[in-house]
């Protein structure tokens, strides 16, 4: 009877949805797991940057179980004129995130694999899109180096910036897509580094064209490393001869792609007339993209010229309208005026834009100000939405790119000349065996 009274009890719904009951009144062993190796995380290891000014530094991880975080820090000059020698901060600026536009590029090598490389701005670029909420977004920005446009400013916290080195084993993603460490200790050979910083007078404004009180190098600087240790190691995995490990990394971020386009606007400029474009994308690898997403910045804007007052704006990224995909001719993505930005917002719970700062010069003399801004990039994903969970990790398929002819087409708001960066995010494997380590696209 109890039987009978049961199935009369279901409702329509409950009979008609594919499925087996899952118990959310009492925790049971089909809603509960526990940890397999237990673990303690600890992040003593650091190493001080070799080159504190332009030039590079390496940085050498021994192998040593599980890797995880990589982290960098710098600290500028303080103030000071000694002997009429020194760094002088007059009429200088950094807007927020300077520490980004110090790095020119980074790259890995996990022991014996292939060696890629990444600039400073496309690495902003994947952390800022690997968040998991605009909250998170905005303080790993800010953490990037803090506005500074007046002498007073140059000092105390300010002078710090904190940058997260992304590469394809680890994710500044603290919530649902955080990776599982990176077993070094499978490796026949280290991690190595490498992190190349641009002139430091590079990424300053300034209120005249002299930019000569400003340093040339960092007073300090150290890569820092967060690692998960099992508390037993013999429960680690063995390489033997016949054994191989598959880490699936969350991403492999191809070398940014710069496409220049447009010229120099005469003095004083036209009107404002919205230009198209058509472009040739090139520089893709045999394999599956997932996605590929891009910025726009204007060169002016990030070369300015340095004969007179002028100010540097590294994410004033500038939305383009009308995005169109081909992949051998046949349309893959299509957004009509700036729509681009809707679909991204469906498909991710961290919007495709930052609050950032724009730096102006006004007045005679010229003094540096700035204004709240919006700087968004445009996504164009070819996988289906999927939230990856911490500790698991879905495969799902992108577009497989194999000596195809990509175009994008975009319209931009003038003639300007303006540069176009282009990141392909593909999905990869790293495969250890007998200590060897190589990516498999």
């Amino acid at each position: 009877m109890a039987s009978y009274k049961h199935k009369m009890e279901r409702s329509i719904q409950d009979s008609m949805r594919l499925g087996k009951a899952h118990d959310i009144y009492y925790y049971t062993s089909e809603s509960t797991s526990k940890q397999a190796i237990p673990t303690v995380v600890d992040n003593r290891f650091y190493q001080a940057l070799t080159t504190l000014g332009a030039g590079s530094s390496t940085f050498i991880f021994s192998p040593s179980q599980g890797l995880s975080d990589i982290i960098m820090s710098m600290k500028l000059p303080e103030q000071g004129i000694v002997g009429g020698a020194g760094v002088d901060y007059t009429g200088l600026a950094l807007p927020r995130g300077w520490g980004y536009a110090a790095l020119n590029r980074i790259s890995i090598r996990y022991g014996s694999s292939s060696q890629f490389f990444q600039l400073g701005s496309q690495v902003l670029l994947e952390n800022l899109r690997e968040m998991p909420n605009p909250t998170t977004r905005d303080q790993l920005f800010e953490l990037g180096g803090a506005l500074m446009k007046q002498v007073s400013d140059f000092a105390g916290d300010n002078l710090y910036c904190y940058l997260y080195l992304n590469f394809p084993h680890n994710s500044p993603n603290g919530s649902l897509m955080k990776p599982n460490p990176f077993d070094t200790s499978l490796l026949s050979g280290p991690v190595v580094v490498t992190v190349e910083l641009n002139p430091l007078a590079s990424i300053f404004s300034s209120n005249s064209a002299d930019v000569s009180g400003a340093p040339t190098a960092f007073v300090s600087g150290y890569i820092q490393v967060k690692q998960v240790i099992a508390n037993d190691s013999s429960k680690l995995m063995k390489m033997g001869s016949d054994t191989a490990y598959s880490f699936p990394t969350k991403a492999f971020y191809q070398n940014e792609v710069q496409i220049q386009v447009g010229a120099p606007l005469a003095s004083p400029a036209p009107a404002a007339v919205p230009t198209r474009h058509n472009l040739l994308l090139s520089g893709f690898r045999n394999g599956e993209v997932s996605s590929l997403f891009f910025w726009v910045t204007r060169n002016s804007d990030t070369n300015p010229s340095r004969s007179a007052a002028f100010v540097v704006q590294t994410t004033n990224y500038i939305l383009p309208a009308d995005v169109e995909f081909l992949y051998n001719g046949t349309v893959f993505y299509r957004t009509f005026d700036k729509a681009s930005q809707m679909f991204s917002v469906i498909s991710t719970e961290t919007p495709s834009n930052l609050n950032c700062t724009v730096l102006s010069l006004s007045g005679t003399p010229a003094t540096i100000s700035e204004a709240s801004s919006i700087a968004s990039w445009t996504e164009i994903p070819f996988s289906q939405v999927f939230e990856q969970l911490s500790g698991s990790h879905m495969y799902v398929s992108g577009k497989k790119f194999e000596n195809a002819v990509a175009n994008l087409a975009i319209t931009l708001p003038d003639a300007d000349a303006y540069t176009i960066h282009v990141v392909y995010s593909y999905n990869a494997v790293l495969l250890t065996k007998s200590g060897m380590t190589e990516y498999v696209f």
